[in-house]
Order: structure tokens, then C-alpha cells, then sequence
């Protein structure tokens, strides 16, 4: 399988790209001035310990407390000698109001804080350095005992007292000093937290992790890798000074973009960013998939479409999950999809199908860093599994909740929205003794609310006894509105006290004036009145405006 790395340095936001055999399968983004916390070092206060639940809630200055329990270091390499360091119960480790020191495990969500461990580690390139765990573990994916017991024996001489390492996949067949020289590196930068954390106060940052462009030549710029691309020379110049572990073959395969088209248009990146932005995901055979996102999972969607094989039905749709099983197990990498996850291929009766569907997706995810767990078909015919969470999705970094729908995916219809005013307006006709009505409201409600010709502005002008003004407002939402009463004045100053009386107590009775969060009734406006000698084609002008405005 042939990999390529791309990386687009800009002074906003850093990607890198992951190429195998030419498609896109894994995307990386950094994004400046971001919360982008996770390996972030942090001095918290205990702000609440759950005995029941085994864990602790600590306030390190961000929006969201972060959640701590007492688990094992998260190595990304999934060591299965390492298990939990902390044996006692958290109530009698921690008490409200003491000082931790914790390392993030997992970005936060929108309804939940970050995932952290009082375990930290320092991550290399061949090794993690845990300063306070005195354990020796290697990578489980290093499967030849002698390899295992040679890198155990070079932990034990070259860990520091009461700390200890876990040797990564790529330290396979590496001499000692070699390891040794990316140990010390990793211990320089646990002695810098360990002074800050004397003198700096509770909710404070002790160390961020290192930008994307080393973190991409640290974690996936491998022997396997045949080039690193990258658009930005002081970048280029960065990695190729300080990221001393590099080898020859891979120095030799960075290069430094200088093309006058952008690196990720040249590569067609920026499309298939857009493409999996897209809750539709169109398949070559004409298959599709659809995938959305509900609070408590993820669910595919696997649909025949314009999908046409053969004669054989079964053979037909075996042959269009296949295809699926490949690109949904690319869609999730490349949109970093992670926590529950349902997929529904279409029925197939053969169980060596389903099987061979199964065993084609789980071997697609065979250069995923976040090890998924794929169940089998479940009687009703889905897979259900389960990936980890080490980051934001692409859709959570790209995206926004939609102010108007508030992540509902709907809103009311115009239609529903007109009749919701002219309901409000009869209650406000009771309330104001106006003789006009300003109604704001969205460009379609208001094209509802006048019907044709002003047919139905007119009829309802009738049935409140009011002249009614409509003004489109192109600034609203399609479910807002407000409606102003409009107060004539007179030049009589017997008619001006209960006028201001009348506005006064309906003011009083009405509060702030709004008729609920999003659709305000306006308190009356005061305008001059008309003159007594107005002609009457000035008289027609106004009515015309407020049936055709």
C-alpha cells in the first residue's frame, strides 16, 4: 500500500492529509486560537468527587469542568501490560478543593468537558515517558517475544528512577542510544512542567503539545510513508532542524512545495473536504450511504440507489456492501467518527456473505490509530461498533449549530408562522385600542400573511378593525416576528391623558413587551396624526401601502 502526507501550513489554521493508494483516509486539522487541548499538561482544583461513579470533576479554566477518573495512561498504542496505576477509591485520593495535576485524554463536547488522567505522559517518537509510573510496557502490535524482552530489558537501564516507558511499534529493532537519545528529549520536557507547577496557581496550562507539522513527522512519517509534502518553508525548515529522529530515507523523502496552485486543490483535497462535509456519500457502482449523527450515536445508511449488477439479487447486493463496508470504514477515519456507531448494509441472506462483508470492514481499519470494536450482524441485520474518541470530528471543526433550527435540522413552515401571527395579532388587538399594526416579519411569512393581490390583508385588516402595514424583513429568521402597535397622537390635550394612560397600563400589563424568545410585541409607537385637511388621494396612498408594502 502506497502513503503520501501532505501538509498545508497557513497562518490561520494548519491540515495535514493522509493519502493511502491515492484516496484520501485521514484528515488532521489545527486551528489557531482553538481549544484544541487534548496532551495538554493542566493544574486543576477538585471541584467535585463522585464516589458512585469512581470519579472526580476538576475546574481547569475552561467552560466545562474535566472529568477525571483513575485509569492507566491512554499510550495510543494500546499496551496490555499497563493497566490501572490507582488501586484505592477516588474519595480517598481526592478531596474537593485539592490540587491536581492532569493531562487531557479526550477534546470536550458541546454537552460534555474533556477526558483526563492524573497520569501523564510525554509521547515520542519510538517511546512515552510516564515520569511518574514505574512500569516497562511494550506496543502489543510488536508481536515477537525476543523483541518484546530485548526493549523491556533496555527500559529497565534506561528509565529514570520512579518513571518509566512504553516502547511504540516504531521502536522495533532500534539499538538502545537511539531510544535512549528520544527518552532524554521527553525527560527535558517533563523537567519544564516541573517547574512550573510550584509556581503557578490552580487553572493554569503547564504545557501544550507540539504544532501539527511535528506532530505529523512524530506520529506518521514512517519508513512506509514514500512522501511528505508540505507548502510552508518555515515549516519544512522546522522539521527537518529539530526532528532529529528522522532517517536519511525519510529526509530524503520531504519536500517543500513550491507550486503556484495550492497543494490541497492540486491533490483534489478540498474537494473530498466538501464531499465529507455531506450527509450524502455517493458510491462509484451508484450506491449511496447516509450518515447522520443523533446525541447518542452515529447511524450509515447503506441504499442500492441506481446500483444495477446483475441478475442475482443476492450476488448484487453482497457485492454493493462490499463497497460499502470499504468507503464507510474511509468516511469514518476521514471524518474522525468516534463513540457509538450503527451501520445498516441491506439484508443479505448467505451468511458467508454477511461474513466476508464483516472481515472486509474490519480490515479496512487496519491503519486506523483509534482502534474500533466491530460486533457481528446483530438479528436484526446491523453491525454495531464502537471507536475511540481522541479528537473533535471534522464535521464538529468545520461546522456550527444552526441558529435558526438549533441543531433540529427543521424549522417551522412559513405557512405555520403566519398563522401563529395572525393569532398573536388578534390577542394584541384586545390589548391596544391602536388604530394601525406594524407587522415585521420574514419576506415568505409576509407574502403569506398578504396573500394575493392583498386579498388576505385586507380580510384580515377587516377582522380587527385595524390598518394593517407589513414590512419584510430579509434579517429575520423564518420564525421570528414582531408586531408594533402603532399610537396616533392628537393635538386635543383631552385626548393625549388617556391616550398616555392607556399605553401606560397596557405597558404595565404586558411587562418587557415580548410575546415569547424569538417573536416580540412591540409597546405603541407614538406618530403625529394626520391632518384634518388631508386630501383624499393622499388618504388612498396609505391605504394602498399597507395592503402592497
Amino acid at each position: 500500500m502506497s502513503r503520501k502526507i501532505l501538509l498545508n501550513v497557513g497562518p490561520y489554521e494548519s491540515r495535514g492529509a493522509i493519502l493511502e493508494n491515492g484516496k484520501l483516509s485521514e484528515l488532521l486539522y489545527e486551528i489557531q486560537d482553538s481549544e484544541k487541548i487534548v496532551g495538554c499538561i493542566y493544574k486543576g482544583r477538585v471541584a467535585n468527587v463522585v464516589a458512585g461513579t469512581q470519579s472526580a470533576f476538576v475546574d481547569i479554566g475552561i467552560h466545562k469542568d474535566a472529568y477525571l477518573t483513575l485509569t492507566g495512561v491512554d499510550s495510543g498504542d494500546s499496551d496490555d501490560d499497563l493497566k490501572d496505576i490507582y488501586r484505592s477509591p477516588i474519595q480517598d485520593t481526592l478531596k474537593v478543593g485539592q490540587e491536581v495535576i492532569l493531562q487531557i485524554l479526550k477534546e470536550p463536547t458541546p454537552t460534555k468537558g474533556p477526558r483526563s488522567t492524573m497520569t501523564i505522559s510525554f509521547p515520542g517518537r519510538y517511546l512515552v515517558f510516564m515520569p511518574k509510573v514505574d512500569h516497562i510496557g511494550v506496543s502489543r502490535r510488536i508481536q515477537h517475544d525476543r523483541e518484546r524482552d530485548r526493549l523491556r530489558a533496555i527500559g529497565r537501564r534506561i528509565a529514570p528512577k520512579g518513571g518509566g516507558v512504553v516502547f511504540r511499534t516504531a521502536s522495533e529493532g532500534l539499538e538502545e542510544n537511539v531510544l535512549k537519545a528520544d527518552l532524554d528529549l521527553l525527560i527535558k520536557m517533563w523537567n519544564k512542567v516541573e517547574q512550573k507547577i510550584e509556581k503557578s496557581p490552580p487553572r493554569t496550562m503547564l504545557h501544550r503539545d507540539i504544532p501539527l507539522p511535528m506532530k505529523v513527522a512524530r506520529d506518521f512519517f514512517s519508513d512506509d510513508v514514500d512522501e511528505m509534502i508540505i507548502d510552508s518553508e518555515e515549516a519544512y525548515r522546522s522539521i527537518m532542524d529539530d526532528c532529529e529522529f528522522l532517517t536519511p530515507l525519510q529526509r530524503a523523502s520531504l519536500e517543500l512545495y513550491k507550486g503556484k496552485e495550492p497543494l490541497f486543490e492540486k491533490f483534489g483535497i478540498e474537494k473530498e473536504i466538501e464531499k465529507a462535509l455531506s450527509r450524502k456519500i455517493w458510491l462509484d457502482s451508484g450506491g449511496y450511504l447516509y450518515i447522520d449523527k443523533t446525541e447518542a450515536m452515529y447511524c450509515i445508511d447503506v441504499n442500492s440507489g441506481r446500483f444495477s449488477g446483475g441478475s442475482d439479487l443476492e450476488e448484487t447486493v453482497f457485492r454493493l456492501n462490499l463497497e460499502a463496508a470499504r468507503e464507510i470504514a474511509r468516511q469514518i477515519r476521514l471524518r474522525n467518527l468516534s463513540g457509538m456507531i450503527i451501520i445498516d448494509f441491506i439484508d443479505m441472506e448467505a451468511p458467508s456473505h454477511r461474513s466476508q462483508v464483516l472481515k472486509t470492514l474490519r480490515e479496512c481499519f487496519k491503519g486506523d490509530r483509534n482502534k474500533p470494536n466491530i460486533l457481528d450482524f446483530s438479528e436484526l441485520g446491523l453491525v454495531q461498533m464502537t471507536r475511540r474518541r481522541s479528537a473533535a470530528s471534522l464535521d464538529e471543526i468545520r461546522k456550527e449549530v444552526c441558529p435558526c433550527c438549533q441543531g433540529a435540522g427543521k424549522v417551522v413552515s412559513a405557512r405555520n408562522v403566519a398563522n401563529s401571527v395572525r393569532k398573536q395579532l388578534m390577542e394584541e388587538c384586545k390589548r391596544y385600542q391602536t388604530e394601525k399594526m406594524i407587522i415585521n416579519a420574514h419576506r415568505l411569512v409576509a407574502d403569506l400573511l398578504r396573500g394575493r393581490d392583498g386579498k388576505d390583508l385586507r380580510d384580515l385588516e377587516r377582522e380587527t378593525d385595524r390598518k394593517l402595514i407589513l414590512k419584510p424583513q430579509n434579517g429575520f429568521d423564518i420564525e421570528n416576528w414582531k408586531i408594533e402597535p402603532v399610537m396616533e397622537r392628537t393635538n386635543k390635550k383631552n385626548d393625549r391623558q388617556p391616550q398616555q394612560n392607556r399605553r401606560n397600563d397596557n405597558n404595565a400589563r404586558r411587562g418587557p413587551g415580548k410575546a415569547s424568545d424569538n417573536n416580540q410585541i412591540e409597546a405603541p409607537v407614538e406618530v403625529p396624526d394626520e391632518p384634518e385637511t388631508a386630501t383624499e388621494d393622499e388618504k388612498n396612498s396609505e391605504e394602498t401601502t399597507s395592503v402592497s408594502d
